[in-house]
């Protein structure tokens, strides 16, 4: 049973470390990065709204009673940063998905053309003998 482990792991160290890290590296890499800037960007909007929560001290007359401004103005610029990423992120995919050459806007036209006829509602009819519409 040791053997089968230990062959088992050791082919496994070869497959994922030999044949297919360079495939994986460029895309961690580029995970990383871009998880890297989300979060400095979420800490920068969180910074942001600290200041402008700061800034609304000067507004008061006993600024020590609302230092809980600075927190407010610090998490809605998180929930700002947070709401930010996710949208570019979203948006970044569905560019990936718009922009594929294999379904062009040609093709995506002939198939509209070709898939409309199933869409079209049967006529209905209604009224009295005498006042007929139809649809």
């Amino acid at each position: 049973m040791k053997k089968i482990i230990c062959v088992f792991l050791s082919l496994n160290f070869f497959l994922v470390s030999g044949v297919l890290s360079p495939v994986w590296a460029q895309e961690d890499e580029d995970l990383i990065k871009s998880t890297q800037n989300d979060i400095i960007l979420i800490g920068v909007a969180g910074a942001a709204g600290a200041v402008l929560g700061l800034s609304t001290l000067s507004f008061v007359e006993k600024p020590s009673k609302h230092i809980s401004n600075i927190w407010t103005g610090a998490a809605i610029g998180v929930i700002a940063g947070v709401i930010f990423v996710a949208y570019n992120s979203a948006q970044k995919n569905s560019e990936d998905l718009q922009s594929s050459k294999e379904f062009n806007s040609f093709e995506r036209v002939a198939w509209h053309s070709e898939n409309t006829s199933d869409l079209t509602l049967p006529s209905v009819q209604f009224g009295t003998q005498i006042w007929q519409l139809s649809f």
